[in-house]
């Protein structure tokens, strides 16, 4: 019986973290998270944008207390999707396959105590420059000044976040995202936050900080480098 395109990336993914020592029980609460996500990819176009459509679904019908669980797996599972063999080849380098979320984790708390102190936090003039870009562009969207307020202030604590990584790639965004998760999990705005942390990755990457790009279209419709749909 042929297999689908959901069926092949499976196989192959399961495939290699198999080969790289990953346990038994891990493999099968993957191979779960797969399972269901493939019933939101059935019969869609195979790029980014339509991936991240689908898993925002998934992500909408599950417990929210399993969503940083799923993250990484949906997030890896993409390049296997689309057959992206370079950069599935570039994960397994940089030793992403482990099985696990390697996240330093902090307490509810903590989280908390760095979201209400945002405003008491100085940026310095790098981070000021990716702030301004990113509101120039959210400006444009027109949202209502509450939910503007709350974006931009999700972004700044992504910066912070951020402040002491020193070398820009998406793995160590990936972490930070699911670091600060759970904070905005017990705050009921998970999905904005997910929405929000897309979108301000490529500032972060300062791809959107040449004077002739900043007001245009925000680079989010580059999938493959993220390779991130939620």
């Amino acid at each position: 019986m042929e297999m689908n395109r959901e069926q092949e990336a499976q196989k192959a993914y399961v495939r290699l973290l198999t080969g790289q020592g990953v346990s038994q029980r891990v493999l099968v609460q993957r191979e779960f998270v797969i399972v269901r996500l493939s019933a939101f990819l059935k019969d869609i176009p195979a790029d980014g944008s339509h991936y991240r459509q689908a898993v925002d679904r998934f992500i909408a019908s599950i417990d929210p207390a399993e969503i940083p669980t799923v993250l990484p797996v949906v997030r890896e599972f993409f390049s296997f999707w689309v057959r992206d063999i370079k950069a599935i080849a570039a994960m397994s380098q940089a030793k992403v396959f482990s099985g696990t979320t390697p996240v330093t984790t902090v307490t509810q708390d903590e989280l908390f105590k760095h979201w209400y102190e945002l405003d008491k936090t100085v940026l310095n003039s790098q981070e000021k420059q990716t702030i301004d870009a990113f509101e120039q562009v959210i400006l444009m969207r027109g949202y209502e000044p509450s939910v503007f307020k709350e974006r931009m202030r999700m972004a700044k604590c992504l910066l912070l976040s951020l402040r002491h990584v020193s070398y820009k790639q998406s793995h160590s965004y990936r972490q930070m995202v699911d670091r600060n998760l759970p904070l905005f999990n017990a705050l009921g705005s998970q999905h904005t936050f997910l929405s929000v942390s897309r979108e301000f990755y490529y500032f972060w990457r300062a791809d959107m900080l040449k004077p002739q790009s900043a007001p245009a279209k925000p680079a989010v419709s580059q999938p493959r480098d993220m390779a991130m749909a939620a």
